[in-house]
């Protein structure tokens, strides 16, 4: 598969590079040398999705300019995305080290939604632990032994009720 696509790369590269350097790829703030690596990428999956195929140069021009297009779409939605004044824990940008007092205000909120956790009935709180640590859906009703759908119950009345014993606590946010 490697020599494969070594093959298509020595006899397109002249081409690949014109194409993507016809493009002023700089002006957007993007590094031709990315682009043509995806289109290397790209070309790579082809061929390991179809090992027998056979990939004309108007299919090699056309994931070319795929590329460039989607690389010139991320660039503008970066370019579009405004700088936050706050990170999203509510400090202010250029100040790295929260104060004290919002570390222990922190420290306290996660001690609470912790004792909240464990409050929660054990057919919610496993789900909801699994949910809360980053595993999908699919995932925590897998490892709970449950159907997608009662997973998903669980872990949103698991939620709710955090919620609420968060606000009983006095945490409003």
């Amino acid at each position: 598969m490697n020599h494969k696509l070594n093959q298509l790369l020595e006899r397109f590269a002249t081409r690949v590079r014109a194409q993507i350097a016809s493009n002023s790829l700089n002006l957007h703030g993007i590094d031709p040398d990315d682009v043509e690596q995806e289109v290397r990428i790209r070309l790579w999956k082809a061929i390991e999705r179809d090992p027998n195929a056979e990939l004309p140069a108007s299919y090699i021009q056309r994931v070319v300019a795929t590329t460039i297009v989607d690389a010139v779409r991320r660039a503008q939605v970066r370019a579009a995305e405004p700088l936050p004044e706050e990170d999203e824990d509510g400090y202010e940008l250029g100040n790295t080290l929260p104060g004290p007092d919002a570390v222990a205000a922190d420290r306290r909120k996660v001690e609470e939604v912790a004792r909240c956790i464990e409050q929660i009935p054990p057919r919610r709180r496993r789900p909801l632990q699994l949910y809360l640590q980053g595993f999908g859906l699919q995932e925590t009703a897998d490892l709970s032994g449950l159907t997608l759908d009662a997973a998903r119950k669980l872990i949103y009345r698991g939620l709710d009720e955090v919620k609420a014993r968060m606000r009983e606590a006095g945490f409003e946010e």
